[in-house]
């Protein structure tokens, strides 16, 4: 009887080793996320490895990354003279643009640049509205289309200030 209730003792207490063992396994595992790819994000990568996952993330984020370049400064001989608006449109970019700019104060139009393609650009240009000699906190709407449909996708504002000398 010892004997068995001897091996009873052990067996249980092998058991109780065990069970503590996997416990302690399971509580020390690191938890690593796992990617999760959206199949509207990426179509088509079924079985892609992690750099073709990567690489094709990067070109729909390129595809949807926008610059502009404007000149902060736009200035005019006078009211009714070509002046210098500086608007860069660069190749980088897969949306045109259109360009309105109108006064801070009053919000009246008085440039519109009608459609700048990406690798396109702006380096001078007559006013829409004759202004008189002076300063002029202005603000270039910038208007982003679809290539495909034309449509306006979205809308990004800079303050610009306008010069007339005479």
């Amino acid at each position: 009887m010892a004997k068995k209730k001897q091996k009873k003792w052990i067996v249980l207490g092998l058991l109780l080793l065990i069970i503590g063992g996997v416990f302690l396994y399971f509580t020390n595992q690191e938890n690593e996320p796992v990617p999760v790819v959206s199949a509207e994000l990426l179509p088509g990568l079924r079985d892609a490895s992690d750099i073709e996952i990567a690489e094709r993330a990067q070109e729909i984020a390129d595809a949807n990354y926008f610059t502009l370049q404007i000149a902060p400064t736009a200035i005019f001989e006078d009211g009714e003279s070509e002046g210098s608006i500086e608007i860069v449109n660069p190749g980088s970019n897969v949306y045109p643009i259109a360009v309105d700019l109108f006064l801070a104060d009053s919000e009246e139009v008085i440039y519109s640049s009608g459609s700048i393609h990406p690798n396109q650009q702006i380096v001078g240009a007559k006013l829409d509205k004759s202004l008189d000699k002076g300063e002029y906190q202005a603000v270039a709407r910038i208007n982003i289309y679809d290539p495909e449909t034309n449509e306006r996708q979205g809308i990004t504002e800079a303050e610009i200030s306008i010069t007339i000398n005479n």
